[in-house]
């Protein structure tokens, strides 16, 4: 009997889990983009580790691509595809990703440049 509960538990769990993997893959699945913009992000103290956790982690993201990096002036100059129209949205976007993939904090969006262009990429 405690097996057999145990079992239905399980299914349940994977069913559940099954259907959140589903949902945030579609909400994250938006290929199709209005907007790009040009980003240079200045990041205290970047270390080489930090940039490569940062890049290993956006390669397969389609929404950014790193364009140039200075580990001694802690440069990072991005590509950022996006729907926003307003700076302040990409600053945030452009941080909140940051802190993400690349566990960096100390990060000042020193230029974003937003152009209206598909997001077709090479």
């Amino acid at each position: 009997m405690k097996n057999r509960i145990f079992e239905i538990k399980r299914i349940c769990l994977s069913g559940i889990l099954a259907i959140a993997m589903l949902v945030s893959a579609s909400a994250f699945a938006q290929d199709s983009f209005d907007h790009s913009s040009l980003v240079v992000v200045k990041v205290q103290d970047l270390t080489n580790s930090q940039y490569g956790e940062l890049s290993s982690a956006l390669a397969p993201v389609n929404q950014y691509s790193l364009e140039y990096v200075c580990l001694q002036s802690g440069i990072i100059v991005l590509r950022y595809y996006h729907n926003f129209t307003e700076k302040g949205y990409v600053n945030q976007a452009i941080k909140s990703a940051l802190r993400r993939y690349g566990k960096i904090n100390r990060i000042e969006v020193v230029f974003v440049d937003i152009s209206p262009e598909s997001s077709t990429q090479c």
